[in-house]
């Protein structure tokens, strides 16, 4: 399967951007795409903690997420392995929300920070994502997380 990859640059420098990727205050302002909003934010930085997340849609409808952190390397590195779970942290697929899938698929999600100047660049690698037919509302959803928290910084 190939790999989802999504570049961007902050102006902040990377100590703040890093803050708002692992801080749960910060992280629920920006943390869903830009037709939900985040009602749900837990944030557990270490590796083997957790990260869960709920989105909710304009009919509350809600859709739970989790990661479990890998590897982290502060201000420049973490990655997670991201699922969908219910609203008690346990894995689902993603039928459990209406969409195609009966198979719980964890993908490895990874977040490279860099300084360039004033800026900081941000690089994110999701390797073994649902399904490529997915691949452009991917994009789209993470990019209008990115907008948000660039309009917040």
């Amino acid at each position: 399967m190939e790999k989802l990859i999504i570049e961007r640059k902050f102006n902040a420098p990377v100590e703040k951007i890093w803050n708002e990727f692992t801080t749960a205050e910060l992280l629920k302002k920006w943390w869903s795409p830009d037709t939900m909003t985040c009602s749900y934010m837990s944030v557990e930085l270490r590796v083997g903690g957790l990260f869960r997340f709920c989105f909710k849609d304009a009919n509350d409808k809600e859709f739970w997420g989790r990661g479990t952190y890998q590897k982290i390397n502060e201000p420049t590195y973490f990655s997670y392995l991201d699922t969908f779970s219910d609203a008690d942290g346990n894995a689902v697929p993603p039928s459990y929300f209406g969409m195609e899938g009966d198979k719980i698929i964890e993908s490895l999600v990874e977040f490279e920070f860099s300084t360039e100047g004033a800026t900081t660049a941000m690089k994110v690698t999701m390797d073994n994502y649902y399904d490529s037919a997915m691949t452009g509302d991917m994009i789209k959803g993470w990019n209008s997380m990115f907008d948000k928290l660039a309009n917040n910084l």
